[in-house]
């Protein structure tokens, strides 16, 4: 089985994680990337394995063709992002920090919490 993996933000950190993601994480590959800088996405995805580019974060997150999201995009993103994921039903890594400010922190917490639809294998925890 091969993970498909979504890149939102193909800055520095997004550009090393997707070389990962396509050098050494067997069973897994890139398969979509979203950047604001269109060029830097398209050079991404080039470069590990010709990944699609998709316009928008909410069109990767809801993409059925990707399993997962990595999330490295600003900082100021990261909770909206983590929680659209969630709701979503799919698993993201979120580039560090979760969030900018303790309430949007909290935010994605109580997103887990909940869990989003439908429940995700490997899930931290029962839903509450």
């Amino acid at each position: 089985m091969t993970v498909r993996i979504g890149l939102i933000g193909a800055g520095v950190m997004g550009a090393d994680h997707a070389r990962t993601i396509a050098s050494g994480v067997g069973g897994a590959e890139l398969t979509a990337a979203h950047e604001k800088d269109i060029d830097r996405a398209r050079g991404v995805a080039r470069s590990c394995g010709d990944a699609r580019v998709v316009e928008t974060p909410d069109e990767l997150i809801a993409d059925p063709k990707i399993d997962a999201v990595l999330v490295s995009s600003p900082d100021e993103t990261h909770a909206s992002l983590a929680v659209a994921c969630i709701g979503a039903g799919k698993p993201a890594l979120v580039e560090k920090p979760l969030a900018s400010t303790p309430d949007d922190c909290r935010a994605v917490i109580s997103a887990e919490m909940k869990g989003g639809p439908p429940a995700y294998p490997g899930r931290l925890h029962a839903p509450v």
